[in-house]
């Protein structure tokens, strides 16, 4: 599993790269709304407030995340998308960060997604495996979204199977 893993991150940062050099498909214009200097101190918030980072349960971090890349909302994307440590945003510099976000909205652009099964699959170090189908007119993917507990038991995507995906970005 640690291996199919590193292999997943190899292959979607090599996404990122071609795509920060030029070579993506991906031709949309997404205007960042972030005012916080990166590795600054985030502002503490209860765990319940609506501004919190991360999620509640991975479930919701999934359902969040994908809610925020429909709406091309990269602020609230920054801020479930994340490792043990806590969100990316606090953990990047800020271009790195952005040009991850956009190609991650870029490639989960949908019209409609779901479920596949009931329940997590639970992998190493407690962290969540989510089986889900995304749906964009005509075309239909599916793939997997790993989830993760950080500080205060805040849920984060830390990593997703962006291959399936990659006509979607066009």
């Amino acid at each position: 599993m640690q291996r199919k893993m590193m292999r997943n991150r190899v292959l979607m940062y090599s996404l990122m790269l071609a795509a920060a050099i030029g070579s993506s498909a991906c031709t949309r214009t997404i205007q960042s709304t972030e005012t916080s200097i990166p590795g600054a101190a985030a502002p503490s918030v209860r765990a319940d407030a609506p501004d919190a980072v991360g999620a509640a349960t991975g479930k919701a971090a999934v359902e969040s995340f994908l809610k925020a890349a429909k709406a091309q909302d990269l602020q609230t994307m920054s801020a479930v998308w994340g490792t043990t440590k806590g969100a990316a945003r606090d953990q990047m510099k800020r271009d790195d960060l952005e040009k991850r976000l956009i190609i991650m909205q870029c490639t989960l652009t949908h019209d409609k997604w779901v479920f596949l099964e009931d329940r997590a699959r639970l992998q190493t170090g407690g962290r969540q495996e989510f089986q889900i189908e995304l749906t964009q007119g005509p075309r239909s993917a599916k793939t997997s979204i790993l989830t993760v507990s950080g500080p205060g038991g805040r849920w984060f995507v830390e990593d997703i199977n962006l291959l399936p995906m990659r006509e979607f970005c066009r």
